[in-house]
């Protein structure tokens, strides 16, 4: 088995072959991983050797297994939680380190060890020059991702309704050229337990503290978060003119009540000089989408949005943000309609005239879940707030090409305005 590069960044494609096989026989070659929580994803996909005997990944379609196109890192993206499991959840990774992932064969059920031993991935998060280190000056929790040999253009990265911080994702973007800071703002030690009532005013000491970084070039500044983190950023835009760019997840343009205990009274998300940000009015329509299992929330936020003079009074004023806007959607968003909830903000951008670059790219078919190259596709998850298994939505490919394709799109955006 031939695989390059064995040894990559994870945003990185492989090529794998396989030589001195058996004429028209059936192989079937899997791939095996094990996340930071020991749970292990795995995938595997079948394939008929040609008349030379040879099996290339990236030009063969597989004809039965966890993906059914012609792509040498199928076996990546398509790798499933072990269905013994029964919270779901993402491919977890508390840490930057490297993630290895184990490659074998077999024909006829029998391991093909006697012409080549299989072979083993190492993706990695973070290139060399990258330090990390935590950060809790004047009460901010995150970590920072900078390089060894002087400032990057600073993006702020901020994650959604699951609360904490991811490490994965802003590693990989620190290796693609810059100072990345993981901010938590909820369900963290030393933060609010809810998403409610958060203060803006944090997110500005944490671009106060950025602009101060030696690591940062500190006129360099943007932001990027999914999902309520999409919400969040493009209001973080409209808010701080030291934030130059805004890459939004399935964003919202509007603002959304916070999420709390069950008998909390609904209260919006976030603060500003001690006033609630307006929220828009929620419904009791719809809430049966709370019988089923895995809960899908779009009909309820599509339903809300039916009251549009409440949806218009808590429309983020996008057309205040400070530079360039990009915004991705799943089409098959069912998590909240993503596709709706963005074009809400684009639309405001197109009326108001807004003088800068400004996009929304919706992927046909995918779900709530995009992040970054490679990363296994999940359609399902254990939501650690609420406690209730909640749809994604999107085909495994169609997530597959929205990572793919919204990661490639990301690092140009930024590279083009920041860099």
């Amino acid at each position: 088995m031939i695989v390059t590069p064995a040894d990559a960044l994870y945003d990185e494609p492989i090529s794998i072959r396989l030589d001195g096989l058996p004429a028209s026989k059936h192989v079937v070659v899997r791939a095996v991983a094990t996340d930071d929580l020991g749970h292990r994803w795995a995938s595997h996909a079948e394939f008929v050797a040609t008349s030379n005997g040879t099996i290339d990944l990236a030009r063969i379609k597989p004809v039965a297994g966890s993906y059914d196109i012609a792509d040498a890192n199928g076996l990546l993206w398509s790798m499933t939680l072990d269905p013994a499991i029964v919270e779901r959840t993402s491919f977890v990774k508390n840490n930057a380190e490297p993630v290895t992932v184990k490659l074998s064969a077999e024909i006829d059920g029998k391991n093909f060890g006697k012409i080549f031993d299989g072979a083993e991935l190492t993706r990695r998060f973070l290139a060399k020059g990258i330090m990390q280190n935590t950060v809790t000056d004047d009460g901010l929790v995150a970590t920072m991702f900078h390089h060894e040999d002087g400032p990057r253009p600073g993006v702020i990265l901020l994650g959604g309704s699951g609360g904490g911080l991811s490490v994965e994702q802003p590693a990989l973007l620190a290796s693609r050229g810059y100072a990345v800071m993981s901010l938590g703002y909820f369900a963290m030690p030393g933060l609010p337990r809810d998403l409610m009532h958060i203060p803006l005013e944090y997110f500005g000491k944490a671009i106060a503290w950025m602009r101060k970084h030696r690591g940062v070039q500190r006129e360099k500044i943007a932001v990027t978060g999914m999902s309520r983190g999409g919400e969040l950023v493009l209001l973080l835009g409209a808010t701080f003119p030291e934030i130059k760019a805004v890459v939004a997840y399935v964003p919202s343009g509007i603002i959304w009540p916070g999420i709390g205990a069950a008998d909390a009274p609904v209260r919006s998300a976030w603060t500003l000089r001690g006033e609630q940000v307006p929220c828009i009015a929620t419904t009791t329509n719809g809430l049966e989408v709370w019988q089923k299992s895995p809960v899908a929330l779009t009909p309820w936020f599509l339903e809300c949005l039916k009251n549009r003079e409440s949806a218009e009074r808590a429309a983020i004023a996008v057309e205040k943000i400070n530079g360039p806007v990009l915004m991705f959607s799943g089409t098959d968003d069912q998590m909240w309609p993503s596709l709706n909830l963005a074009d809400i903000a684009m639309q405001r951008l197109n009326a108001l005239n807004f003088p800068h670059p400004h996009e929304h790219v919706a992927y046909a078919g995918a779900g709530h879940f995009i992040r970054f190259p490679y990363t296994p596709v999940i359609s399902e998850i254990f939501h650690p707030v609420v406690k209730t298994p909640m749809a994604l939505g999107g085909t495994p490919e169609a997530n597959h090409i929205a990572n793919l394709d919204s990661w490639r799109r990301c690092l140009q955006f930024l590279a083009r305005h920041l860099k």
